[in-house]
């Protein structure tokens, strides 16, 4: 595992959970934690070797489970919650889709026809986007006319000068997909964000988004996975730690703080019950007992 920052490479982190969805894909074809067909394309060539066969994907869903309990669930019910969340937003009216911190999402690819009459803002690490914009290349994948890249890096640039820069309407009604993005930021990074989206003048507007709650040292046994994954990162995702959590008691005022209010919110075993159950499928294991999602609006 690469120690180098993503200021550098292209993020480890945003190719594994494209390498999980594509197994998902191949695992749990014609599902919807199994539904992103286009993850394959971006990732490495000896990933894509490793995918192809089933007896090789069962073992790689083994290991992961081994260090990061609940990291391969927790990505799949994501995929397939934030899908279901852009839908629903487009079916209401939304006409602006900004991916906050992209990575290798494929949805302005998977839903094209869907986003059609949306302007698409895709905003990421310059490093991670010129690997993705290859990759697209490579794959033949059209790129929408309607879908803008722009890069940013989050901790260091302001997200309304560059949204402002890729022709960003503050007016229009929009969903904003920050997925997998909020804990690795710091916490004036997290708050900018926050606090762009509940300045949004179109109350409409959805924010779709992960988080890690805050859980203390005496409490980490009580949560599944937490205690190995912590291990896990210390020791080999020193290029991309987490810093930012949130406390699970604080959520809606601090939320409210920023001109936000909660939609919706889901712990662990609401993840579990609302996204991973599948037809034909027996139950897939746990999510680790740290992830959230979370949808808000601007109060105003």
């Amino acid at each position: 595992m690469s120690k180098t920052s993503v200021e550098h490479q292209h993020s480890d982190t945003a190719e594994v959970a494209a390498g999980y969805r594509a197994v998902a894909c191949k695992e749990y074809p014609e599902t919807t934690i199994g539904a992103d067909y286009l993850a394959e394309h971006f990732i490495s060539t000896s990933h894509k070797f490793l995918v192809k066969f089933g007896f090789v994907r069962k073992l790689g869903i083994v290991k992961s489970r081994k260090f990061t309990p609940g990291g391969f669930e927790y990505v799949l019910a994501r995929t397939a919650f934030f899908d279901q969340q852009l839908l629903n937003a487009l079916g209401t009216g939304a006409k602006q889709l900004v991916i906050l911190g992209a990575g290798f999402d494929t949805r302005a690819y998977r839903f094209a026809e869907q986003c059609s009459g949306c302007k698409i803002i895709e905003l990421d690490i310059a490093s991670t986007q010129n690997r993705k914009k290859e990759c697209l290349l490579n794959a033949g994948i059209a790129i929408p006319k309607n879908r803008t890249f722009a890069s940013i890096n989050f901790n260091l640039e302001s997200l309304q000068d560059v949204l402002r820069e890729a022709g960003y309407d503050n007016a229009v009604q929009t969903v904003f997909l920050w997925e997998g993005v909020s804990m690795y930021l710091q916490q004036s990074a997290v708050e900018a964000t926050l606090q762009f989206v509940g300045a949004c003048k179109n109350t409409e507007s959805l924010l779709v988004f992960d988080y890690i709650a805050t859980i203390a040292d005496s409490e980490v046994d009580n949560y599944y996975g937490v205690k190995t994954w912590r291990e896990t990162w210390a020791r080999y995702r020193q290029a991309e730690p987490f810093k930012f959590t949130i406390d699970d008691s604080q959520i809606a005022s601090y939320l409210e703080g920023m001109g936000l209010s909660i939609k919706s919110h889901l712990k662990e075993r609401e993840i579990e019950e609302r996204c991973l159950p599948q037809p034909g499928y027996k139950h897939l294991g746990r999510v680790t007992g740290w992830f959230r999602f979370l949808t808000v609006s601007p109060t105003c």
